[in-house]
């Protein structure tokens, strides 16, 4: 399982141009053939802030399960059909958010005079007010907070809260979970013997707690692997992962080190 952003992108100030290594893009598709012919063996998953539709056309890999939002959508499609033709689902339970979501979304830049470094991500029931091509990002953070929170006393009662992230003010129904639930449910769904899970946010530090939990168990084997993004690393990801990698590229080429032996194992 990986994280997209900071993970398996390059870096990059604008949210709309991130865009994958291709190294590992690579990798992941041959990891995909690998779990189409062995499915016993191998399951791979994209866990991500991003909307499914939009990781999908970033990754471009087919066959394997895009959880997007932190979890609430998910969605495939077929390898060697078009990323753009991707089914999405989106978790039943959370439509009474969709509604203060796009209220949010239109109302929050309209009161901050629609700055050029506010990027805003609408995903039905949530919603993601982007502040990393700001030049104070301390100071852009807070003045999305301080507008949230004055549109927010002029709407009825909703579940929407805000959920972990550095360079980003991202609300999204509070019981909906995040990560930590995400990855419990896929843990639950395929019970494998190994689990390997690749990130550098602090929402990732709820999916590596997990790995870890199981890990003492006995329940299974885990690795969770840190990435150095293009904004740095929060110390909560350092003091989770068992292994920091410096960049994205190094995220790509040990993924292109298990699929090669993936590949040789199976008689790939």
């Amino acid at each position: 399982m990986s994280d997209f952003d900071g993970t398996l992108a390059e870096g990059s100030r604008a949210p709309a141009a991130a865009t994958i290594v291709p190294l590992a893009r690579r990798a992941l598709r041959r990891l995909a053939r690998i779990e189409r012919t062995r499915p016993d063996r191998l399951a791979v998953a994209i866990l991500t802030g991003r909307a499914v539709p939009d990781a999908a056309t970033r990754v471009r890999v087919g066959g394997i399960r895009y959880l997007g939002d932190h979890g609430l959508q998910t969605g495939t499609y077929p390898r060697g059909r078009a990323a753009e033709r991707v089914e999405t689902t989106i978790v039943a339970g959370h439509e009474s958010s969709v509604e203060p979501a796009a209220i949010l979304a239109e109302r929050v830049p309209r009161l901050l005079g629609s700055p050029a470094w506010l990027f805003v991500e609408r995903k039905g029931p949530s919603v993601a007010f982007h502040v990393r091509q700001a030049e104070d990002r301390v100071a852009a953070r807070a003045a999305v907070e301080a507008a949230i929170e004055r549109v927010d006393r002029e709407l009825p009662p909703h579940d929407l809260a805000h959920y972990r992230g550095r360079l980003v003010v991202d609300l999204r129904p509070r019981t909906a979970g995040g990560k930590r639930e995400a990855l419990e449910r896929l843990l639950g769904e395929l019970r494998p013997a190994t689990a390997i899970a690749f990130g550098d946010d602090l929402s990732d530090v709820d999916a590596f707690a997990v790995l870890r939990a199981r890990r003492d168990a006995g329940e299974l084997d885990a690795l969770a692997v840190g990435v150095t993004g293009p904004h740095g690393t929060p110390d909560e990801v350092r003091a989770t992962a068992d292994l920091v990698l410096d960049t994205p590229f190094e995220a790509a080429r040990m993924l292109a080190w298990i699929s090669r032996a993936l590949d040789r194992e199976t008689g790939g």
